[in-house]
């Protein structure tokens, strides 16, 4: 009896190992399946906010140059014992907080909604999938394969959402430092240090 149960576990252990996802060609076909229905056509709201939180990137870090930039005339208006030159790049700093503010804020609305609007979406696919026919019964009565179908539909599609939104934002901020970084110091000639500090605030 207990030769068959350790029989029966290891082929249990084989046939886990057998469906253990790998990150291959039907990997990736299937994300894009799931893509194409958070976005479904070109035109459409998902699209519009990609587009804003993209902008709001490029706005945020033309904001952090300028912090960088502002930052050091503050240092060197210091250094230099400057009242005059201190004060004025004091102002243009307490001046523009309000706009880099707005700006941060109009990037946390973009990702909030996008996030809102991929849930819902993808979300509101797979109930008309669960629902339809006798899938629903089928899934808590006759098949046992997937467990907690309900908490796969609500708590794990909101993670996945998130998860997509969260990757596209930090993928797009590391691309932009990098383009920030060979642009700087290839064409304006800035230090490495400052290049450097200037990547890192745009990907933090």
């Amino acid at each position: 009896m207990t030769f068959s149960r350790i029989l029966k576990g290891h082929h249990v252990k084989k046939d886990v190992k057998k469906d253990k996802t790998a990150v291959d060609k039907v990997f990736f076909l299937r994300i894009l399946r799931i893509l194409n229905i958070m976005v479904p056509r070109v035109f459409c709201m998902e699209t519009a906010y990609l587009i804003l939180i993209a902008s709001m990137l490029v706005a945020r870090t033309y904001c952090d140059v300028w912090m960088i930039q502002n930052g050091t005339m503050i240092e060197s208006a210091i250094i230099g014992r400057s009242t005059k030159d201190f004060k004025i790049f004091l102002f243009s700093f307490i001046k523009f907080m309000p706009l880099i503010a707005l700006v941060n804020n109009f990037l946390k609305l973009g990702l909030n909604e996008l996030k809102l609007r991929f849930r819902e979406r993808l979300t509101k696919r797979l109930y008309d999938q669960y629902l339809q026919g006798f899938t629903y019964y089928k899934m808590g009565n006759l098949d046992n394969r997937i467990a907690n179908a309900d908490q796969l539909l609500t708590q794990d599609v909101e993670k996945f959402c998130n998860s997509v939104v969260d990757l596209y934002s930090n993928l797009s901020k590391v691309a932009l430092a990098g383009v920030l970084h060979i642009y700087r110091v290839g064409n304006i000639g800035l230090p490495l240090c400052g290049s450097a500090g200037l990547s890192a605030g745009v990907v933090t």
